[in-house]
């Protein structure tokens, strides 16, 4: 800034700075704290579902451990009926070949009955399918209640029977096999497997309970909308944009007060070669400049900023966009304000430069002589004369209104005197 800058610039320029900190301010402050809608937790609703998908194998497992109970105590009497031996004993041995000379008058023992091995499976298959339910429960089960040891000889002895390979259709085959899944199990605490895995059940009914509870409370911010740029970049795009309007503005002012400075200081030294018009009506072509800066584009890219900011403060990207925006209807606006202001500062503004210029002719006169309200004619047929015609101009439209002063005062001094005014 220097002493050529008008006060309507220095003034419009404070003003657009104030509105732009004021504004954007205002505008990022709604930015940084805006939060997402309350929704409800979708993880809370997935830990429900995914609770409630467990009840069902919990249940089953459940099931299967009440089954096997009934299942072993089924398979115990069938194999009894059957003449399977029980485990850890040895089948009946054969009686002797040789016979006393006593016994061979009397008839010999019945032999011992040969086991059925017919059907030895199909009793066993019961058992066997629960033994296989059974033995992908146990992870489960002592993942969530932990390993129970007076369970954990049941839970062995399912695996061993669970690996057991269903026999071909071979009757001894099907016997053997039968008779490896009653010496596994016949002896297992079934009930404490039962109860853990009823325990289980219990233990994922209530989790299952809870986590439904919850899912119908719990209540997250929804995350906001990613846009083009990150809401960082987005924010910092819209500030750095009216930023450089401002410096714009700024740098645009000092220009014109430059070049104003460049225009007019030669032409003092027209003053003393003896060309006082030339200054003159230099002085009042720059008067009738335009004011220079681009405050129309900071005030409305402040403004555009903040009601995007405001209006859909979730969006980013509609920050940058309202400052754009605003850049360009605050250049109408700016340039609509001064086509109607025209020249109705014109005369305030030569005013203005003539006192910092001193010109020899004074800036008053040569406007006296202009009429009101023909200012924008007067510009207009100033700039189309070569400098000398407009120096010869002004300093005509002076010297007349210095007659006429003159006059005037002549007039007024001769009505005092009581003498006629002169001719």
């Amino acid at each position: 800034m220097n002493e050529y800058t008008r006060r309507e610039e220095v003034r419009a320029t404070f003003i657009a700075s104030a509105i732009l900190v004021l504004c954007i301010a205002m505008a990022v402050l709604r930015l940084v704290t805006v939060d997402g809608r309350l929704v409800l937790d979708p993880g809370a609703r997935r830990q429900a579902e995914e609770s409630e998908a467990r009840l069902a194998p919990a249940r089953a497992c459940a099931l299967a451990g009440e089954k096997l109970i009934v299942e072993i105590d089924l398979f115990k009497k069938a194999a009894k009926s059957a003449r399977m031996p029980a485990p850890g004993e040895e089948p009946p041995a054969p009686p002797p070949v040789t016979r006393t000379r006593a016994q061979r008058n009397t008839p010999p023992p019945p032999k011992p009955k040969e086991p059925d091995k017919q059907g030895a499976w199909a009793s066993a298959q019961p058992l066997h399918k629960q033994v296989k339910t059974l033995a992908g429960c146990r992870e489960a089960t002592e993942a969530l209640l932990g390993a129970r040891v007076s369970a954990i000889p049941g839970w062995d002895a399912i695996a061993k029977a669970a690996a057991i390979t269903p026999p071909a259709a071979e009757e001894a085959e099907q016997f053997e096999a039968a008779k490896q899944l009653l010496s596994l199990l016949a002896d297992i605490p079934a009930d404490k497997v039962a109860q853990a895995t009823k325990d289980a059940e219990a233990a994922y009914k209530a989790t299952a309970e809870r986590d439904r509870e919850r899912a119908t409370t719990a209540v997250v911010r929804e995350p906001l909308p990613q846009g083009v740029f990150s809401r960082r970049v987005a924010v910092s795009v819209g500030v750095g944009l009216t930023v450089c309007a401002l410096l714009i503005s700024y740098l645009g002012v000092r220009a014109a007060s430059m070049r104003r400075l460049a225009t007019l200081l030669p032409l003092r030294d027209a003053v003393r070669s003896g060309r006082p018009g030339m200054q003159a009506a230099e002085i009042l072509k720059t008067a009738a400049a335009y004011n220079s800066g681009e405050p129309g584009i900071v005030i409305g890219a402040a403004i555009g900023g903040l009601s995007a900011a405001l209006l859909a403060p979730k969006d980013a990207d509609l920050f940058v966009a309202g400052v754009m925006a605003g850049l360009l209807i605050g250049l109408g606006a700016q340039w609509a304000f001064r086509l109607a202001v025209g020249a109705s500062r014109w005369r305030a503004r030569a005013t203005e430069l003539a006192e910092v210029e001193k010109p020899a002719i004074p800036i008053v006169l040569v406007l006296s002589g202009v009429k009101p309200g023909l200012e924008p004619e007067f510009i207009q047929f100033l700039r189309s004369l070569p400098p000398a015609d407009a120096a010869a101009a002004v300093e005509k439209l002076a010297s007349q209104a210095e007659e006429r002063i003159l006059a005037a005062a002549d007039a007024g001094a001769a009505f005092l005197q009581g003498k006629p005014p002169p001719g």
